[in-house]
């Protein structure tokens, strides 16, 4: 084994042949006498030449087990927070300065000498992989990237973790950070000029972390950058990852969460780079401050949709901010000229659940009767709608009277338009057709809903034998969907609109909600402005059946297509197992109708 000093001066000889003492002095960060005594100590080892600097057999010898394997680059993730580029491409492949993220950072490493690269993908996976191709890395895919943090990334790949680099895609290294030679286990890290909310580091000796916690001031030194980790370090953290990968807690850690947790067993030290070596991009806005041409050079036909429906150029678009990733589409705000907009883009696999010209109808017929109002364009042959946005505007309440009355209206409203529309809106058709959709990814279900599917079958044709006139309807008029202000309240998004049962609208929002059996028929009566005759009671029932089954068939296929549902699909079960049953048992009093 080498010590630090021996290994910095025979690490710096040896890729930098012909320099002075004071020459390693500077580029190892350590005094002239401490390299002299280093250079005297390996000559009597044998790896060095008596007579000049250089390295011999004996010293590469004993440089080989610092010698880096591989480098693992980890490009899985969404990047939210680099709205709405981060919709079109995974942000490693962004464009800064001329050079694709991820394509630098490969470049770095192999010319460090580093030819072992792993590349971990997820999101938009297939768009890395003629990296495979142009570098000769590897791709590992990551099935669990959308549901788990970055330590999912590392269990992707942990049969090749070994003396390796641990790197993101999307970091920026104005010089490079990257030897063939690495002497321990290191966290990159820069000073904070101010208050951060990153990962902060506590030292002991030799620089070793001995604390690790979200949080510091100015002056307090943070994880930017890469991590290097020896085998020892990898073969720790991995067991560890191992032993609780399944906990739930841990699901959602970064990996620094990971590391802070077992800090105690782990050993690493802190690698310190001056402000500007490393840029890490979080926003938009600051890949901007650092390149004024990377908009125009990313090719944005977002960006272009924008700028041709608002009749502007990019440089006056800014300030985005996702409002929410849901599980049909992804929207963000933007300012221009003063001006705040919205913007939805069309989420994965949507096309396949969405006759986006049936939308742009509905969307047209509900901005004239002013139950919307908010479009500026829309486009159904891409799936994409931009609309002004609501000023004043707070989070809906389901359990709020004043909100659900306002809602209420705004349903009465637009059935009484009775608004003609050449499209259906078929529940029986949709789940079969989600049904079907998830069945060819070969997604297998959490629930048992044979039976539950017979009995919601039945209830369907109560239901339209009861023969209500339809009209049209949204029939997704969920907390998400219903924007209320001072100034009033509107319905947006009218993807799944169509000629349907005005009940599809009141039990959209009902099941919307964690609502209790009182609190249902206390919402029931609200619409109605009455109680319920037996015959609406029975109706209302089997509508919200109905819904909740059409609604968790659609999250079902949403969850075959790497979305995560989360617990509506427990929600949706409940209301159409419950609600199927008590819509039967009011239905066949009435007379048991024969179904084939």
């Amino acid at each position: 084994m080498l010590t630090k000093n021996q290994f910095e001066v025979l690490n710096s000889i040896e890729g930098n042949q012909g320099q002075t003492q004071r020459e390693i002095a500077k580029d190892c960060g350590i005094s002239l006498g401490s390299v002299s005594a280093a250079v005297r100590e390996l000559r009597d080892m044998g790896c060095l030449e008596n007579d000049r600097l250089c390295v011999t057999e004996e010293g590469l010898k004993s440089l080989k087990p610092y010698k880096v394997d591989n480098a693992i680059i980890m490009a899985a993730g969404f990047a939210s927070r680099c709205a709405p580029l981060s919709y079109e491409r995974p942000k490693g492949l962004f464009k800064v300065r001329g050079e694709v993220l991820i394509e630098r950072q490969i470049r770095q490493l192999q010319e460090a000498g580093i030819e072992e690269i792993y590349v971990v993908v997820g999101y938009m996976k297939e768009l890395f992989f003629y990296l495979e191709d142009k570098f000769n890395v590897k791709i590992l895919v990551n099935p669990d990237y959308y549901r788990r943090n970055n330590t999912s990334s590392l269990y992707a790949a942990r049969y090749f973790i070994r003396n390796s680099y641990i790197c993101s895609s999307d970091n920026y290294f104005t010089l490079n950070p990257f030897s063939k030679y690495v002497y321990d286990s290191y966290f990159a890290c820069v000073r904070a000029d101010g208050e951060t909310d990153e990962w902060c580091v506590d030292t002991g000796t030799h620089d070793r972390i001995v604390k690790y916690g979200v949080g510091g001031t100015a002056g307090d030194w943070y994880q930017v950058g890469e991590f290097y980790w020896t085998k020892d370090f990898s073969r720790c953290y991995m067991d560890l990852l191992e032993e609780e990968y399944d906990d739930p807690d841990v699901a959602d850690m970064l990996l620094d969460a990971f590391f802070a947790k077992h800090v105690d067993e782990l050993n690493a030290r802190v690698k310190r780079y001056e402000r500007g070596d490393i840029l890490e991009f979080d926003t938009i806005d600051e890949i901007k401050r650092f390149d004024d041409r990377f908009i125009d050079n990313m090719d944005s036909h977002i960006i272009e949709n924008i700028c041709s429906s608002l009749a502007c150029g990019a440089e006056e678009v800014g300030e985005f901010e996702q409002i929410k990733r849901g599980n049909t589409n992804v929207i963000f705000s933007f300012t221009c000229r003063g001006e705040k907009y919205v913007y939805r883009h069309p989420g994965k696999g949507s096309d396949k659940i969405i006759d986006r010209y049936c939308e742009a109808f509905a969307q047209k017929a509900a901005d004239e009767c002013g139950i919307d109002g908010t479009t500026v364009a829309i486009d159904p042959s891409k799936g994409w709608k931009l609309s002004r946005y609501v000023d004043g505007c707070y989070d809906f309440e389901y359990h709020n009277t004043e909100d659900a009355l306002r809602a209420f209206d705004l349903m009465h409203r637009l059935h009484e338009a009775d608004i003609p529309c050449p499209w259906r809106f078929d529940i029986a058709a949709n789940c079969e057709r989600f049904r079907e959709l998830a069945q060819e990814s070969e997604h297998h279900s959490q629930f048992e809903l044979e039976e539950l599917d017979k009995a919601i079958m039945r209830v369907y044709h109560y239901v339209e034998a009861d023969g209500v006139h339809k009209v049209m309807c949204h029939n997704d008029m969920c907390d998400s969907n219903i924007i209320v202000s001072g100034d009033g309240a509107c319905v947006i998004d009218w993807e799944y609109a169509g000629l349907g049962d005005p009940a599809n609208d009141v039990c959209s929002y009902i099941v919307g909600g964690g609502h209790s059996e009182r609190e249902v028929l206390e919402l029931l009566e609200l619409y109605f402005g009455r109680p319920l005759e037996p015959t609406e009671t029975r109706h209302m029932f089997g509508s919200i059946a109905l819904i909740s089954y059409h609604y968790l068939l659609w999250g079902i296929y949403r969850q075959s297509t790497g979305h995560d549902v989360g617990d509506l699909l427990y929600y949706w079960y409940r209301y159409a197992n419950v609600y199927s049953k008590k819509a039967l048992e009011l239905y066949a009093p009435a007379g048991r109708l024969a179904i084939p």
